[in-house]
């Protein structure tokens, strides 16, 4: 599961990270993790807000609510990669059909060992050199590309 966490800071704040923030002003939506993909969670999902405005709130009166329309957001947490929601299977798979495409490894597919000792947590800039040593970079960088569009679908 993926969580997205916003900061609420109070008016009077003087550093964005004090140690005298109190738990209430974080908050938690929850996400959804799915074996393909990480998805945000639709406006059904959020938690339902009353159509009234508050001073500390902007006006929720619209047809549809989003995050922007919770509460003023001072701070965002973003997931990069891996952080919060668990993308490597996702990329396993995605590296082990794109690598058995080209005949890596003589056609048979990586394993999820080869994958965790030799692909998982390298950048792609790396893995051209790693992978493909005797393709010119401009195709490998290619190559991962298509990896990459595998992977977001």
């Amino acid at each position: 599961m993926l969580s997205l966490s916003s900061l609420h800071l109070p008016h009077h704040h003087h550093l964005l990270f004090s140690e005298h923030l109190s738990h209430t002003h974080l908050q938690k939506t929850t996400a959804f993790y799915t074996p393909n993909r990480c998805d945000l969670p639709t406006t059904s999902q959020l938690p339902r807000i009353s159509s009234t405005t508050s001073s500390n709130s902007y006006p929720t009166s619209r047809s549809k609510s989003s995050l922007a329309f919770l509460t003023p957001v001072q701070a965002i947490l973003f997931d990069i990669d891996g952080t919060l929601c668990d993308s490597d299977p996702t990329h396993y798979n995605a590296f082990r059909e794109m690598l058995q495409e080209i005949g890596f490894n003589g056609g048979v597919p990586i394993t999820e060992e080869f994958f965790i000792k030799n692909i998982s947590g390298k950048h792609n800039e790396e893995l051209c050199g790693v992978l493909l040593p005797n393709w010119d970079l401009q195709r490998a960088r290619k190559f991962m590309d298509d990896k990459e569009a595998l992977f977001r679908r």
